[in-house]
């Protein structure tokens, strides 16, 4: 046999092994195929074994949500005054000094001012003056006014004598005690005057001097409320301007401040200023000092022009004086309640809307979003109290999905 005739088994195994790997070639995408077409979901499962797409779902609750804002606010007093000086002196006495309690009326210091002293004696010489003015005046309205009586007498006499005896008295002695009488008159209303001028100058002095005693009175100032002293200025000694204008550049004694009762100064943004008004509930937390139960008092009632926002005040008693004003405050304000709102939890939100199962089905659902208060969204439209809501899910989701519940 022939070495060609040898090889040629060989040979037709090595073309038999090429023919079956050609099969396998063509069989594979084939049964790929089939592989996908047997594991397809055709039930709840949206895969096979453990990548089960797997939802935990609830129904919306009915509640009532409370909108609430809390804000920093500040502690200030129910009053606070600084008191300066209405007349200019040396402050002589300072009675009270800083941390000092005191009551309205209490005397707080007193200035010394010499040249008061001889403008007052002044004053009261000027209307000494005046009133002797006066008395002076009404005793020449007494003597005009005699005088004026005199005459009429007289001119009525001669006018009687000359009508019953022509030949008697001639006409010009009546004609002469007419202007007597005339001239009389005049002189009277002349001292009526003098007696008006004089008592005028009696009353401009007086009011001077009254002015002068109530300055007198300023050189002694006290305190306009009850309270306690916050802050001192000046010491004995110094130089006191009066306090007459807005432009005067005087410094203040002592300032006091109120504080048996306090208020909480708070800022509310325009976003809730519609919902604060007088009476609007309020929570009052500072630091040592617990929390307050208590209520708005006052509202500005126009928002800030820079800040866009709503000045609002909460009164609070301050027995015993623990609470300081400065001090910091956390205020919560109660906005508004919504009841019978349809609630969701807030994991449940995918982005415009929630996921709701049917049928096995995880579905695409439009909400409407409302308030949203802690963990809870208030649902305007879109949902109701039978809906079974996706809360959470095993793998992200997609519409018309299918999925399974878990409990």
């Amino acid at each position: 046999m022939t070495t060609s005739e040898q090889l040629s088994p060989m040979k037709q195994f090595r073309k038999n092994q090429s023919r079956m790997r050609g099969s396998l070639i063509v069989a594979l995408p084939i049964l790929l195929m089939a592989w996908a077409c047997e594991t397809s979901p055709g039930t709840q499962d949206a895969a096979v074994g453990d990548t089960t797409v797997r939802v935990t779902v609830a129904t919306p609750k009915v509640e009532t949500l409370a909108e609430s804002i809390t804000l920093s606010g500040a502690v200030v007093a129910e009053e606070q005054v600084t008191v300066y000086a209405k007349v200019t002196g040396y402050l002589e006495t300072l009675n009270v000094d800083l941390g000092d309690r005191v009551r309205k009326g209490q005397q707080l210091a007193a200035l010394e001012v010499p040249e008061m002293a001889a403008s007052l004696e002044e004053k009261k010489a000027a209307l000494i003056e005046a009133e002797a003015g006066v008395e002076e005046a009404k005793a020449q309205l007494g003597q005009h006014s005699a005088d004026l009586e005199f005459r009429r007498s007289t001119l009525k006499r001669l006018a009687g004598i000359r009508e019953r005896d022509k030949d008697v008295l001639a006409q010009q002695d009546v004609d002469q005690a007419a202007a007597g009488v005339a001239v009389a008159e005049s002189h009277l209303r002349s001292a009526q005057a003098k007696v008006r001028v004089a008592d005028a100058a009696v009353t401009s002095r007086r009011a001077a001097l009254e002015t002068m005693n109530r300055l007198a009175e300023y050189t002694t100032i006290s305190a306009p409320i009850s309270g306690v002293v916050t802050e001192r200025f000046v010491d004995p000694g110094a130089l006191i301007q009066a306090a007459s204008s807005s432009r005067t550049q005087a410094a203040p004694l002592v300032s006091l401040a109120r504080t048996d009762r306090l208020r909480v100064v708070v800022d509310v943004p325009e976003t809730g200023a519609a919902f604060v008004n007088r009476g609007t509930p309020a929570k009052i937390e500072i630091v040592g000092a617990g929390t307050i139960n208590g209520k708005v008092s006052r509202t500005s009632g126009a928002l800030s022009a820079d800040t866009r926002t709503l000045r609002a005040e909460c009164d609070m008693p301050n027995p015993g004086g623990r609470l300081k004003p400065g001090m910091t405050a956390r205020v919560t304000i109660e906005l508004r309640e919504l009841q019978d709102s349809i609630t969701v939890a807030v994991e449940a939100l995918q982005g415009e809307g929630v996921y709701v199962v049917e049928g096995g089905k995880a579905l695409f659902r439009d909400v409407t979003v409302g308030l949203q208060v802690g963990d809870r969204v208030r649902i305007e439209a879109g949902l109701s109290t039978n809906d079974s809501v996706v809360v959470s899910s095993s793998a992200p989701l997609a519409n018309d999905m299918p999925v399974v519940n878990t409990p």
